[in-house]
């Protein structure tokens, strides 16, 4: 018997390995806080605007998985699936439980709650025990630690020696953790840092406390390259949570960027003469742009054979916090890749 291979079947074998690369998995970790709250524009999202996300994600279908089968993935160097979502929520109000948490269950999809440990059951606009037991009840949700006091604890107030800086935001990490296992049961393995601000010193106790991973508000995407400590979500709030946004951020890459200057927490030097990434498989990429918060965006030098961009600053930086960020075309796949980290002024 003869056999004959269809055209569009040969067409397809060619062009798969192409598909392969536009399909490269990296995962989009949304942050969320408050809910149906008009009075707090830029921390609240519509409840209907929620529902049209998760509806979005279900329709197309994207692969919405739990934030500890995500560490796992990364922690593993175990390839993340494409179109790969993860729901977080930080603080712990009480609309969660009022207008999200109806919500997710409807969709069926996992979320971690990040606790605010000295509101919850004590402020009235914060979940009570018993809303944090009944969310317990759904097997898809997970909670992490959001700090005790909620302070700006990378900002390493002024005139404190650096023992009593780090005794600060020990004891923080402390009672947090205490009154966190007292409500919950368990230690908690998952931090989020409040404001989304860390320093150098900040994410070594985290990690001395022995958190599994630690989450930022660095606007971008994560790959299994990503620094487990320093993992990037994009915040839903405001503008942020319109819909073309939604699926903006769904649609930009992670940039892996495996060394800058100056490195990310408190600035040593300013101005720090220069802003410098060093990107891997930087030949893939063009376009190139360089942020920073407090000058907006500039056009780098690129230099191909060290794999860098890089632009001059001269001018003393004068905001607490600055997020720098690289952005890139990728060639093979036609979307924007993404990397921000952060410097604190101390």
């Amino acid at each position: 018997m003869r056999f004959t291979i269809p055209v569009v079947l040969i067409l397809l074998l060619f062009t798969s390995p192409c598909s392969a690369v536009a399909e490269a998995g990296y995962a989009t970790i949304f942050v969320y806080h408050k809910f149906d709250e008009p009075k707090s524009p830029s921390t609240s999202i519509p409840a209907e605007e929620f529902e049209s996300q998760l509806s979005y994600l279900k329709d197309n279908h994207y692969n919405v998985i739990s934030l500890p089968e995500l560490v796992t993935l990364i922690k593993d160097k175990t390839d993340i699936p494409p179109k790969t979502v993860v729901i977080t929520i930080d603080d712990g109000y009480k609309s969660v439980y009022t207008h999200a948490f109806p919500i997710l269950k409807k969709y069926g999809f996992p979320f971690t709650i990040f606790l605010y440990m000295e509101a919850i059951d004590r402020y009235p606009d914060f979940m009570t025990l018993e809303d944090i037991r009944d969310i317990m009840k759904y097997k898809k949700a997970t909670f992490g630690n959001h700090s005790y006091s909620h302070q700006r604890l990378a900002r390493w107030p002024k005139g404190m020696s650096r023992k009593k800086y780090l005794k600060l935001i020990e004891d923080d990490l402390i009672r947090s953790r205490e009154r966190f296992k007292k409500i919950l049961g368990v230690r908690p393995e998952f931090f989020a840092f409040p404001y989304g601000e860390y320093n150098q010193e900040f994410v070594k106790l985290v990690k001395k406390h022995g958190y599994t991973a630690s989450f930022t508000q660095d606007p971008a995407s994560t790959g299994v390259f990503s620094d487990i400590y320093l993992l990037p979500r994009y915040a839903s709030v405001g503008s942020w949570a319109k819909m073309d946004k939604f699926r903006e951020f769904l649609l930009t890459e992670p940039l892996n960027v495996d060394n800058v200057y100056p490195p990310y927490g408190l600035l040593k030097k300013n101005p720090p003469d220069r802003i410098e990434g060093r990107i891997t498989n930087h030949g893939i990429y063009k376009n190139w742009s360089i942020y920073v918060s407090e000058l907006g965006w500039i056009r780098p030098e690129v230099d191909n054979e060290r794999g860098t961009v890089t632009t001059k600053i001269i001018k003393k930086l004068s905001r607490k916090v600055n997020r720098i960020g690289f952005t890139a075309t990728n060639t093979e796949t036609g979307r924007k890749a993404v990397y921000f980290y952060m410097i604190i002024l101390n």
